[in-house]
């Protein structure tokens, strides 16, 4: 039963991310409540109802005709977040969307103007931002400990996964540029505020699908990131900031299990210092962002803006491998 004084969610997409983290987040919040999921077979209707008590439709649209819930979090492949979406927008439903927004800049459009035009959020979920860590780094960059910040590298890859996985499917928006390379682009643009100047990339694809490959993006006063991602590597998830001053480097940076330990390692002019944190859910620390500025028309402009600058930059990489 749901909560009062809580928003109301419907979980579209039952996999390893909603599973495993997002649904008990949702309950852990104290500004959210879940009331049904959404998943296009049947397969894990039981493994909802034991493991959170929750009910699990196959229809959308049932859906929404006979449950009440204020938003959606969209975590289906990336291929099929746009119908949902809009569908979600037409009913006046705020949206919480797991990155990528959409397969390309065209679709990223449509699920934006049918969120401005029912004057519903949404906003693209890049949690790695919440996490504790990065809020401490953001704080030592402020302090100027390692000076200007001319250089970004970051890293994100993993090993091969099995030959039905969504990601090795273009149809559902697969590929490691949506589905890894987003986290270290999204990541350089915050770190620099702005958007690059010039965009090169060497793209390794097999069977059409991008695999792995190097990004490097120029931004204005010859400040510099350079990327990597990879589908069929052994697991790196990590990023550098090179200052004039110093130097911050983050062991495990964009996917961080709640009961990790975050470790940053900070150079300066001072000395070498490792920085332990404590555990942190970011995945909470969203819910609760979003929660709380969904109905904000300024935020809903911000985020609209966000989401079509990242897919923008993601499309015009994804035309380099065509």
């Amino acid at each position: 039963m749901a909560r009062k004084n809580k928003l109301k969610f419907c979980v579209i997409g039952c996999g390893n991310i909603s599973l495993k983290y997002f649904i008990d987040a949702l309950k852990i919040s104290d500004k959210s409540d879940i009331v049904v999921c959404v998943d296009h077979t049947d397969r894990k209707r039981q493994l909802v109802k034991e493991r959170f008590e929750l009910p699990l439709e196959t229809d959308f649209d049932y859906t929404l005709n006979n449950y009440d819930f204020d938003a959606v979090y969209l975590a289906t492949p990336t291929g099929l977040h746009k119908e949902y979406a809009i569908t979600a927008a037409q009913n006046g439903k705020h949206i919480l969307c797991e990155k990528s927004l959409a397969s390309n800049f065209t679709d990223a459009e449509e699920m934006i103007n049918s969120a401005k035009n029912n004057a519903v959020a949404i906003f693209e979920g890049f949690m790695y931002q919440f996490h504790n860590q990065n809020i401490y780094v953001s704080k030592l960059l402020k302090k100027g400990l390692i000076g200007e910040v001319n250089l970004v590298n970051a890293w994100f890859g993993f090993p091969p996964r099995g030959k039905d996985d969504f990601r090795l499917n273009k149809q559902k928006g697969g590929g490691g540029l949506l589905d890894a390379a987003a986290y270290p682009l999204h990541f350089a643009r915050n770190i620099f505020k702005s958007e690059p100047t010039k965009v090169d990339a060497n793209i390794k694809t097999e069977n059409g699908i991008d695999i792995s490959g190097i990004i490097n993006l120029t931004f204005s006063e010859n400040r510099n990131a350079q990327l990597a991602f990879s589908m069929n590597t052994f697991y790196k998830n990590k990023y550098e900031l090179w200052g004039n001053k110093g130097n911050i480097r983050v062991e495990r940076a964009f996917s961080v299990a709640p009961e990790y330990i975050p470790i940053i390692n900070l150079e300066s002019s001072k000395g070498s210092e490792i920085i332990t944190l404590e555990p942190d859910n970011h995945f909470v620390k969203e819910i609760n962002f979003f929660v709380e500025n969904c109905n904000s028309t300024e935020k809903q402009n911000e985020w609209y803006k966000e989401a079509l600058s990242q897919s923008q930059l993601l499309d015009s990489i994804l035309q380099k491998v065509k």
